[in-house]
């Protein structure tokens, strides 16, 4: 009998939170997908909240430290052994890893899911992108298969390893926390949500380019509110270091657009679901692409995307979403959209047509089908 093994513990960066709640959905459709006689486990850390899966055949074991000490203690290859032989999957490059005989049944795929360790580091920080690639590194010289969840990704991969990497794509899946909950409005309102608006996760800054927005809003007053998402984003590190609830504290909102901008800090991954629910348009001019779990989310909601053209997510997107590479061309189709409401209903449909592609059972599927032909 097989048993997969999903590593429940992400690479500590700002999508930990995220890519927990889909290492959790991956986990119960890998279980629902499970060939006879298959079965499945879900590693997590010490002290770590537990979900509550129902399959029969999913269970879940705690490692014997907190998930803090992990991206210490996994770099070394003896915390590999206590998986030898056995099938391995992790949704980040984290993961205990070392060098292993071609017979002892030992099976490891590892997905790298963006590249901006290399396209924009400073994001990162030093340190963190340092770890990142290392992990990376390991990945690609150690696991069995390394996967990418875009084409774009699978590329970067490519040119920083060699050209003959075998890196096979596996589009992923929205968490189910991005998706439109029950009583969507009622939460909207709850949350003190506008009536009408668009949603961006955009932060200040060259990458961020979160200006492009206030140009854009500038240029046209007739543009609905704009709910900024925060924390959704990597920051530089000198941004993270000031408290948020200080009021020495600069919003990133001039104070021109404060009736026009709401800052909207989650308290749950719920509430980014319930954001994107209601929202007119998601609007993503960085010029970086994190694992797309977001632009995921928007589709499955029905909601275009309007962004400045990064290959990976042009990819995830699609004729879900319109690209504008400059900050003219940006407020000029946030502008059209806005105006043309016969355009932007086609653009939604195409958006939901789009989010069709992608779900936790058919990322499972292929899990499986990777791991068999191994």
């Amino acid at each position: 009998m097989a048993t997969l093994t999903l590593i429940g513990e992400p690479f500590p960066d700002w999508e930990a939170p995220i890519h927990s709640a889909a290492a959790r959905d991956l986990a119960a459709a890998v279980a629902a997908t499970a060939p006879r006689s298959c079965s499945a486990r879900f590693l997590l850390a010490k002290g770590s909240d537990e979900p509550e899966f129902t399959s029969p055949v999913l269970r879940t074991e705690r490692l014997p430290m907190r998930a803090g000490m992990l991206p210490i203690v996994w770099q070394s290859g003896a915390t590999a052994r206590p998986l030898d032989g056995e099938f391995v999957h992790a949704l980040t490059p984290m993961v205990p890893l070392r060098a292993r005989g071609d017979d002892d049944g030992s099976q490891t795929s590892v997905m790298i899911p963006h590249s901006i360790a290399w396209e924009a580091a400073p994001l990162l920080g030093n340190a963190q992108a340092r770890l990142f690639r290392a992990f990376t590194r390991r990945a690609v010289r150690l696991a069995d298969v390394v996967l990418a969840p875009t084409h774009a990704t699978a590329r970067v991969l490519q040119h920083h390893y060699g050209e003959d990497l075998p890196v096979q794509v596996m589009p992923l899946a929205p968490p189910a926390e991005f998706t439109k909950p029950a009583q969507a409005a009622e939460r909207r309102a709850a949350l003190g949500l506008p009536e009408r608006y668009v949603v961006t996760t955009a932060t200040p800054g060259p990458h961020g380019r979160l200006e492009w927005v206030f140009d854009a809003l500038r240029a046209d007053p007739s543009l609905p509110s704009v709910v900024v998402v925060d924390g959704l984003d990597p920051v530089a590190p000198a941004r993270e270091q000031r408290d948020p609830k200080s009021d020495a504290a600069e919003s990133p909102i001039p104070a021109d657009l404060q009736h026009r901008v709401h800052l909207f800090q989650p308290q749950e991954l719920a509430d980014v679901g319930t954001v994107l629910s209601g929202a007119s348009l998601l609007l993503q001019p960085q010029s970086f692409s994190g694992t797309g779990y977001l632009v995921l989310g928007a589709l499955s909601a029905s909601v275009p995307v309007l962004h400045a053209g990064h290959e990976a997510t042009t990819e995830v997107a699609l004729d879900g979403g319109i690209t504008a590479e400059s900050a003219e061309a940006f407020a000029a189709e946030f502008g059209r959209l806005m105006r043309d409401d016969a355009a932007l209903s086609r653009l939604a449909v195409l958006a939901l047509d789009r989010s069709k592609g992608f779900g936790w059972h058919p990322v499972a599927w292929q899990l499986w089908e990777t791991h068999a032909n191994m």
